[in-house]
């Protein structure tokens, strides 16, 4: 998602990838698959393969996740728009969080869509707000979000696929 492209951070800071000793991403959020990678050179590799547990490279990544993330990059290299359409996203859900709101803050780069969400420091000290409520207060704006995005989509989806009971009465 990050960079011109969506490459990533170093396409993001125009910096070659080549130039980088390590790049660690993951396959999970945004190519709708599991698991992640490591690249680097050969002694990098090489070093990850003898010091990471003997787990890490016992367990195969499913046929049908590789599948997905590779169909997920091929979609996003061939519809641009997609990308465009996922930014827009960003800066609309940005534009409500933050600075409109007096109690949290965004603090990823704007560019970013996963949202490192924080209480205002001024508002836990003046309200004296503990971790363990803070923590539930992050929760809080979570599943409202989950039931603002679910309730969108309940009401876009019945203004554009009628039901069968349109069609019939």
């Amino acid at each position: 998602m990050l960079g011109r492209t969506g490459r990533g951070l170093t396409e993001a800071q125009n910096v070659d990838a080549t130039e980088v000793d390590m790049i660690i991403g993951s396959l999970s959020g945004p190519l709708c698959a599991a698991g992640g990678f490591c690249a680097g050179n050969d002694e990098v590799v090489e070093h990850q393969r003898i010091s990471s547990a003997s787990y890490t490279y016992s367990a195969a990544l499913p046929a049908l996740l590789s599948t997905t993330a590779s169909e997920t990059i091929a979609m996003l290299q061939e519809q641009p728009e997609i990308m465009t359409s996922l930014r827009d996203n960003i800066k609309a859900m940005r534009a409500q969080l933050d600075p409109r709101s007096d109690w949290v803050r965004c603090t990823s780069v704007p560019e970013n869509p996963i949202m490192l969400l924080s209480l205002k420091p001024e508002v836990v000290a003046a309200k004296n707000i503990g971790l363990q409520e803070q923590d539930q207060l992050l929760q809080d704006v979570v599943d409202e979000v989950r039931i603002t995005l679910s309730r969108h989509r309940v009401r876009k989806l019945t203004r554009t696929v009628p039901c069968k009971w349109c069609f019939d009465h």
